[in-house]
């Protein structure tokens, strides 16, 4: 994306520039005297440091957003890492539930066995 994005810049700019020499050009040529040469010299050198000023500034901007989409993508595959870290924590409860849900099933069923089969609780226990 810099490379796309630097280029339309680029190009932008130095056609605003080419623009501008050139309408400097023809009036260097049509100058009466040293003093207007000097006049459109210190002209074009003006647009040429404010030309440079707004292309660093352009490209800075354009730096700073793809600084900022890289810390956006990075920022997404943080999350997506934490998300699939919660995903395999919750599976793994999820096993250790099930599990215990089986060995509680187990349990109920012996108890259902020995209540059926007559099987009193001794005196004192929660069963009472």
């Amino acid at each position: 994306m810099y490379t796309s994005w630097s280029h339309v810049l680029n190009c932008e700019l130095y056609k605003v520039l080419a623009m501008k020499i050139d309408g400097l050009h023809s009036k260097v040529v049509g100058a009466k005297n040293i003093e207007d040469l000097r006049t459109e010299n210190n002209v074009l050198y003006l647009e040429l440091v404010i030309f440079k000023d707004a292309r660093a500034k352009a490209e800075y901007k354009v730096t700073k957003a793809e600084m900022l989409q890289q810390l956006s993508f990075k920022a997404q595959k943080q999350a997506e890492l934490k998300l699939n870290v919660c995903e395999d924590m919750a599976h793994a409860k999820h096993k250790e539930l099930t599990k215990a849900l089986g060995e509680l099933s187990k349990a109920n069923e012996l108890l259902a066995k020995l209540g059926a089969s007559g099987y009193s609780y001794p005196k004192g226990s929660a069963e009472t």
